[in-house]
């Protein structure tokens, strides 16, 4: 019996350990897939450190960040202060660490000298892509208390993940700075040329410089002869500043020779440093900060250097950073010169001119400043027909300054115009003191430009030959322009194609912005697709990016998906799958999508999410919900990764809204608050109609400048509306009683209020079979119902004529309306031509 006993207890522990393993594994499990399903860096540290605090039961952690040289820059703690994560961080880790009391360790000292009196220890380091990226540390201060051999293998594990999860959050990261930048660089022309030449651009330019690297303190120089060829410039002056710079150095001197900025405006290249060589250039200060020089040349030209330095707590730039930099240098340089020349104010008035009559328009302004002209008219003549009898339409004239029509001018005016169109282009006439005329080659025709000078000063030489030159530079801009504005209809049709559906089911509505102007598409998108088992399928998205480029990929991952819903109509599914076509899709990795499939009877929602926002489920009585569940890592990361489902019913009269960042996602703001700013504005407006809701959330969240991302927003509200047609015939009566009480039923009304809407709802019906088609019996009822979140709401819509009232009505007859009346809060009849409305509404108890 000893025996046996012995061998049962062995047995037992045995399977506890195995019980406590098995345990152990799936909590690793667990905090690796958390740790992974966000891509946002600084969200990815945390989650690191307190999945390691969690897997150890330790009370303090600390993940620390290492440099290029090896030294910590910066560290994620929880539990202790910073301080306290530093001194650790001193601790050598190398392919580990464990200390089970720090004080007989011989570098523990510095643990035990301040609160807490770090006691144990355990320190594994995360290595990126062979590179050391920092190392994690775990300290307990409690007496007695050590980490074991399982927990240094957790952790050891956990950091492995970590790694990957850090790999796929810093490409995120990079990605979406690589955009941030491109998007800068494309849109610094557009922004300096609508500044003031004279003040502005410097400015603009130092001022985006500092946004975009996140820097601390930014400073730019100019030379002081600006018209040298850079390798005769001396000495430069500071022109602009920003951040935390005195603005006070501005106009102070720095000798090209004996300085940073000079040597990078020499030698044309730019340079990432940490030190200065002539106080002047700022961040005298700069120690260990890191900092990037920028040379701004055009045309072999100094235009100026900027500098920009983050504060000493940031990471350090690189050179990868550097190449980001330059290019937003180069085009802030030709913006720059751009700018600086008003002789390009014509090309400037073209550029931004998206018709052709707006270029027209634009060009004409220009002209009458130009010459500070008392009237300047554009007239274009179409062409004419084939055959002279045909007769031109009238030409269309464009007046700035004294408004006037073709007929308004007097007729040696239409005479001379008449002239010039049919003479030699780009051949001025200034026969006429006083005016000045040329005509050139219009997109549709010829285009004439009158001049109509003051106190009839004379038209010289050197104007005609400007005139002459502005004509030839605005007729190829016409050109330009009608060929843009041709492919921007072709690029419309194009983009609406590869936009979400435009008809949407009942119960559902969407607003879609693009960020790229004049493109109506971008990298979101939206799609409803109606599944075979009477499902609906929802997606929302967002690749990576905005533009042409952007949507050219979106237009694929979209198709691609509802090609999988169509194969298997599983949210889950079908991520899978797109994550394999978004690995191989360029421009498609770090996709974001949810994807979920809807039951309109039930309310049945089963949804999955790669790395998207969580969609926002709000109640009819104003609860919120989240929709956080069955939420990865963005498509395209990981291809073999899994994507699990989850499940929530939708309640009656339940809104549900999904969405894209550029809803929510503000500079400087978590995300999380534009999220919950969301979700109280769908919660507080609830009672509105899905439509006004759109508009309210749109107008709502909305910045000050406009949206500067793309945006998606899809709502959809349970049930969506009921809508009948059918005959103008008793037969129907039944039918149609059946379909409304299994639609009130998913409402969730009261019985008796059920039964209520039902007898007010079958009255209308009767009367509309038999007083408004007592004439038409082949006509049609439409009886719509529609749920929102306190009110039912049901019309009933004839095709009939109104039949008036009797003078002496049947006393066992014609009660309908009262009865109505009765059952109902609201009751309204709205007569016309084409038939009768019966509205009915009345608050849901």
């Amino acid at each position: 019996m000893p025996n046996a006993g012995g061998e049962s207890t062995a047995g037992h522990e045995r399977l506890d350990e195995l019980v406590a393993a098995r345990d152990q594994m799936q909590h690793l499990v667990r905090v690796i897939v958390e740790i992974s399903s966000n891509l946002d860096l600084d969200v990815t540290l945390h989650r690191i450190v307190n999945a390691a605090m969690e897997l150890t039961d330790a009370p303090y952690g600390a993940l620390g960040i290492r440099a290029s040289d090896g030294s910590m820059v910066s560290f994620v703690h929880a539990g202790i202060d910073d301080d306290t994560a530093r001194r650790l961080g001193r601790l050598p880790v190398c392919e580990g660490l464990r200390i089970d009391e720090a004080s007989a360790h011989p570098q523990g000292d510095g643990l035990q000298a301040h609160e807490p009196r770090i006691r144990a220890v355990l320190g594994m380091p995360i290595t990126v892509r062979a590179a050391d990226f920092g190392s994690l540390y775990l300290a307990d201060d409690r007496p007695g208390r050590t980490f074991s051999d399982a927990h240094e293998d957790a952790v050891r594990a956990l950091a492995t993940a970590a790694a990957a999860a850090i790999d796929n959050a810093r490409l995120f990261e990079r990605e979406r700075e690589s955009a941030k930048w491109t998007k800068a660089s494309r849109e610094i022309t557009t922004a300096l040329l609508s500044g003031d030449p004279q003040t502005g651009p410097l400015q603009l330019i130092v001022n985006l410089a500092l946004e975009l690297a996140d820097a601390e303190q930014a400073i730019l120089l100019v030379p002081r002869e600006p018209e040298l060829h850079s390798d005769d410039v001396d000495t430069l002056v500071v022109a602009a500043t920003a951040g935390r710079y005195a603005s006070e150095v501005i106009g102070q001197q720095v000798p090209m020779d004996a300085s940073t900025t000079g040597g990078v405006a020499r030698r044309g290249l730019p340079l990432i440093t940490d030190s200065f060589q002539y106080p002047i250039e700022g961040f005298t200060d700069v120690g260990e900060r890191s900092a990037i020089v920028m040379p701004l040349i055009a045309d072999d030209r100094v235009l100026g250097v900027i500098a920009v330095a983050r504060h000493p707590q940031q990471p350090a730039f690189d050179n990868e950073y550097l190449e980001l930099v330059s290019d937003f240098a180069r085009h802030a340089s030709i913006a720059l010169a751009l700018a600086a020349s008003r002789e390009q104010a014509l090309n400037q008035q073209l550029a931004q001119s998206d018709t052709v009559d707006d270029a027209v328009r634009a060009a004409a302004e220009e002209l009458r400043r130009l010459w500070r002209a008392r009237r300047v008219l554009a007239v274009t003549f179409p062409s004419r027909g084939p055959s002279a009898r045909i007769t031109s339409p009238a030409p269309e004239v464009v007046a700035v300054g004294e408004p006037a029509q073709w007929g308004d001018l007097p007729a040696h005016t239409r005479q001379q115009l008449s002239s010039l169109r049919d003479g030699d282009l780009l051949t001025p006439n200034t026969a006429t003191p006083g005016t000045a005329g040329i005509a050139l080659q219009h997109p549709e025709g010829v285009l004439v430009v009158w001049l109509d000078l003051t106190d009839q000063r004379p038209f010289t030489l050197e104007d005609q030959t400007l005139l002459t030159v502005l004509a030839g530079r605005l007729g190829q801009g016409l050109q330009r322009v009608h060929q843009v504005d041709q492919q921007r209809e072709t690029a419309l049709a194009l983009q609406h194609a590869i936009l979400g559906p435009a008809q949407l089911p009942d119960g559902f509505t969407v607003r879609y912005q693009a960020a790229s102007r004049p493109l109506q598409v971008g990298g979101d998108w939206y799609d409803i697709v109606d599944l075979e088992d009477g499902r609906i399928a929802l997606i929302v998205g967002d690749c990576v990016g905005h533009g042409l480029a952007a949507a050219t990929v979106m237009g694929q991952v979209r198709s691609a998906c509802r090609a999988l819903l169509f194969e298997n109509p599983s949210p889950g599914a079908a991520l899978a799958g797109m994550d394999r076509f978004a690995a191989r899709l360029p421009g498609a990795q770090c996709t974001t999508a949810v994807c979920a499939v809807l039951d309109p009877d039930t309310g049945e929602l089963v949804y999955s999410s790669a790395g998207h926002p969580p969609p926002i489920l709000v109640h009819a009585d104003g609860t919120t919900q989240m929709l956080d569940g069955g939420h990865t890592i963005a498509l395209g990361v990981r291809p073999d990764w899994a994507r699990p489902e989850a499940r929530v019913t939708v309640p009656a009269r339940a809104t549900l809204l999904l969405y894209t960042d550029g809803l929510v996602e503000r500079r400087r703001n978590a995300l999380e608050q534009g999220i919950s700013r969301a979700a109280d504005l769908v919660a507080t407006a609830r009672a509105l109609d899905l439509e006004d809701l759109a508009n309210h959330i749109m107008s709502g969240l909305a910045p000050s400048g406009g949206y500067q991302d793309d945006v998606v927003l899809l709502l959809y509200r349970h049930p969506a509306p009921l809508e009948m047609e059918f005959p103008a015939n008793v037969s129907q009566l039944a039918p149609t009683r059946a379909a409304l009480r299994s639609w009130l039923t998913r409402v969730q009304v009261d019985p008796d209020q059920a039964m209520s809407v039902l007898v007010a709802a079958g009255e209308a019906v009767a009367n509309a079979i038999e007083h408004g088609h007592r004439h038409s019996p082949e006509g049609t009822i439409t009886l719509g119902a529609t749920a929102l979140v306190d009110q039912l709401r049901v019309t009933v819509t004839d095709t009939g004529s109104w039949k008036p009232p009797q003078p002496d009505p049947d006393v066992s007859r014609g009660r309908g309306i009262a009865l109505m009346q009765k059952l109902m809060e609201d009751v309204s009849i709205s007569p016309d031509a084409a038939g009768t409305t019966v509205h009915l509404a009345v608050r849901i108890v």
